[in-house]
Formats: C-alpha cells, structure tokens, sequence
C-alpha cells in the first residue's frame, strides 16, 4: 500500500472530512428533519415514476449485467445489489424524469439536484444498519456540502453540478460507514478526483448522459469510500496542488464557506419538489403556459405571437440560447427546452408524464406553436420573486387582443419549507400506474418515521414489497 504523504496541517480535504463528521444525528435541526423526510419520499417516488422510460430499461439490464453482492434495495426489483451499484441504478431512476427536487444557492443562482444523492445515504444506511436519525443528518449535511461546493464553482465555466456530488457521496458514505476523519478525508481525495463532469452532459446535443451523470458520480463516490476504508489514499492536496481542482472551484480559498456551523436556514431547507418534469428553471414556464391555456380557452390558434419572459441571468441565457434546446429531438433534450415546454403546456392545459409521449417534440401542432413562439431574458423579473425562476407569457391575438400570464413562484416552490401534502399528493400521483394504495401508503409511513427508526430497514422492506407487489 503506498504511503500516505507528509502532513503540511490541514488542507481543505482534511477540513471538509473533520466537519463532516462533527455534527452529532441530535444536532440537526427538526425543520430539517422533516425537510428530509418529505425530500426521501419525494425521491422515492420519483424513482418508481420513472420506469416506463426507455433509459430505465438500459440501467436495469445493466444491473443484470453488474450483478454484485446482496447488499442493498433496488427500486421496482426485488434483487439486491451491492452498495455502489445500488446508487447506480436507484440515482439513474431518480433523475430519469427530471422530477425531483431542487434548490436554488442562496444567491438565486441554479443549485441543482441535492436528491441525486438520497440513494447513497439509502444504501449506505442499509448496508451499514445505522439508525434512522443518522441517515437524515447524513442527508441534510450533504445538501449543505452540495449547496456550499456549488457556490465555489464558476458559473460561466465549462463544468457540470453534478462535479460536486463526488464530495456529497463520500460525505454521507462515510459518515455512515463509520470512517474516521483520516479515512474520509481519502475517500473524499479519491472521489473527487474522478468526479469532474463537463457541462455538455446537458448542452447542445442532449442525451441520456443527462440523467446518469449524476448516479454515475455517486457511485464512485461510495466505491471510494470503500477503497478508503480499507485503506486506500487520495491526493489530499486536490485543492491546493497547482494541478488539482482551483479551477473548478475558484472559490475553495474561502474555507470559511466550507466549514462554517450548520445554520439554521440550511441548504436543505431552501429546497423546492417539482411540480412537473421538466428541469427547475423551466417549472415557472409551464405554470404560465397553462395559465395561458385557460385564459384563451384551449384555443392556441388565435395566438399570432407568443413571448416567453424569464429573469436575465447568465445560466438562463445560455440555457435559452442552446441550440439542442431550441430545436429538441430526444425525451432529454425537450424537457429541458423553453420552447418545448411552453408549446406544449399551452396546447394541452396538462403537464406531466405523458406530455412526451410518441416523440411529441415532432408534432407538427407542437412545432407550429415553437415557431411562433420566442423566449427573451428580461431584467425586470429578476427583482420580482428572488431566488424562484419566475415567468411571464405575453401573447397577441390575431385580433389583436393582448393575453399575460405572470408565475413568479411556480407550484412546489416554498419559501418556508415544502409542504407536506403537496409532497404526499405528488408521490400517490406519480407512482399511481405502477403502486397499490397500500404499498404507496407503507412506503410513505416509513419515510415519514425513519427519524425514529432504529435503521432504514422498515423502509427498504416498504420498498422491496412494494417492487414485489
């Protein structure tokens, strides 16, 4: 085994592990314990969602494939797997719809997925048998390490959120595998060296990359964790060594960012579930497409011109400006395009799962509709709902007649925690085609008691009946 390099004090690895591991399971504040239970069943029900895609069907035959030791649940199968293709494949569910939560940093920035990382703790737990409570903090302390990371890197630069999870995972991984600070501060050294993800996983030509980055990142994550265990050593130097990471995360001279008290308005708590599924900047455009639907009474054809106005922010300009948006032609590039997503809300008065079906970004009445339609930053929104994505369709009649439809916050956004019924309500629409009331009621029961659970045990017996079933 080689050796380990000379201390030179702590470097910002070492910090990041030993303020992971501080925080007591007790020390998590309640309103973020029951954020993370709403967020578990949210995550859980999103994954269930998502298997009629086409690229579930591409991570289940590759499970096949993998095989693995019967360690963990995996969503919609009663075979278990081992811990790190466990978050393969659970991960790859999850963000298969583009339905699970988000959240924004605190300077109303895009924030991305922090769910992504649920399974990870969900298998860790399991595999570990650590109590309930434990896997909660777990979850809320590695939304913060998201959402801190996430505020370090640079948002005009060429590199992907999903680059942060390679700390995320280590993080929950470790703490629940019981690693000493030493031995996570090398699993979070040789994740992270593998975990940096280009920007082209969702631009231009968009392909299922978009939905298994994340997972993809992850399970390194845990595999690190288990290398480091054992006794594996990372460069603990990756932030500071001219050749590491400083220029994808620029910001990692702030430690103060990165090792500051849990607050109480963690990064957990700025987290919104997603009402329809499609990517979180696009949630106030189709709430204002429907608006629109209902004013002009289903009838798109009056509409002559359409507008759709978001905040004028760099990420949204390079979003609205993506060719491979502007003109989708995969499931993965139309629910992440403005155009698409305003078309089709206006058309149908509905948005949801089957708002995709038979390739519906080649309708010729969808397409007709994207024609007339253009997508414009506007600098007056961005003052209006902070920290929210907010939208405001204008559109002309070919009678000349002027229609607004204005969403500053879209359905699922919550400035003071999500509500839990909206959650629930969501969990029993999404799952309802492949879940009895029963096993969705189960399942819901042990998330919302995992808090007082002497393991996640209750709830991956939920999970595997309800694959059963």
């Amino acid at each position: 085994m080689a050796k380990a390099p000379a201390s030179h004090g702590p470097r910002a690895i070492e910090k990041l592990a030993e303020w992971t591991l501080a925080p007591r399971a007790e020390d998590i504040p309640a309103a973020a314990v029951n954020q993370a239970k709403l967020l578990i069943l949210d995550t859980i029900g999103c994954g269930f969602a998502a298997f009629d895609e086409e690229g579930s069907d591409a991570v289940l035959q590759t499970l096949a494939q993998l095989g693995g030791a019967p360690q963990c649940t995996v969503l919609g199968s009663t075979t278990k797997t081992s811990a790190p293709n466990a978050v393969l494949v659970n991960g790859s569910l999850i963000r298969m719809l583009d339905l699970n939560d988000y959240v924004n940093t605190k300077s109303g920035q895009i924030g991305g997925h922090p769910s992504d990382n649920i399974p990870v703790a969900l298998a860790a737990g399991e595999v570990s048998g650590a109590a309930g409570r434990n896997v909660i903090a777990s979850i809320a302390l590695g939304y913060e390490i998201y959402g801190r990371f996430k505020e370090l890197m640079d948002r005009d630069g060429d590199w992907d959120g999903v680059t942060v999870s390679g700390f995320v995972a280590p993080a929950i991984a470790g703490r629940l595998m019981g690693l000493d600070v030493k031995q996570l501060a090398h699993a979070l050294a040789l994740s992270g060296a593998r975990a940096i993800t280009p920007l082209a996983v969702r631009h231009g030509d968009i392909s299922g990359a978009k939905n298994i980055a994340n997972a993809l990142v992850a399970q390194n994550g845990v595999q690190a964790t288990i290398l480091a265990k054992y006794g594996m050593t990372g460069p603990l130097d990756l932030f500071e060594n001219r050749h590491g990471l400083k220029s994808v995360f620029p910001g990692i001279n702030w430690m103060e960012s990165i090792t500051a008290p849990l607050p109480a308005d963690s990064y957990i708590m700025g987290c919104h579930v997603k009402a329809y599924p499609c990517l979180a900047t696009g949630q106030g455009i189709v709430a204002a497409g429907l608006a629109l639907h209902r004013q002009i009474n289903g009838d798109v054809g009056r509409l002559k011109e359409i507008t759709v106005a978001i905040a004028d922010t760099p990420s949204l300009q390079r979003q609205k400006d993506d060719p491979g948006r502007i003109d989708p032609q995969s499931r993965e590039a139309a629910d992440h395009s403005f155009n698409f997503l305003a078309a089709v809300a206006i058309i149908d008065g509905k948005f949801g799962l089957h708002s995709f079906d038979n390739d519906r970004w080649n309708d010729p009445k969808v397409r007709a509709v994207m024609a007339r339609l253009g997508v414009v930053c506007d600098g007056s929104l961005n003052g209006r709902s902070p920290g929210a994505f907010p939208c405001a369709i204008r559109a002309t009649s070919t009678e000349g007649k002027s229609y607004v439809a204005e969403v500053l916050d879209p359905p699922g956004f919550s400035r003071k925690g999500i509500d839990a019924q909206a959650v629930l309500d969501k969990f029993n629409a999404i799952t309802a085609d492949r879940l009895g009331p029963s096993s969705r009621q189960r399942i819901a029961d042990a998330a919302m008691a995992l808090d007082k659970s002497a393991s996640c045990a209750q709830l991956m017996e939920a999970i595997a009946g309800a694959s059963k079933a």
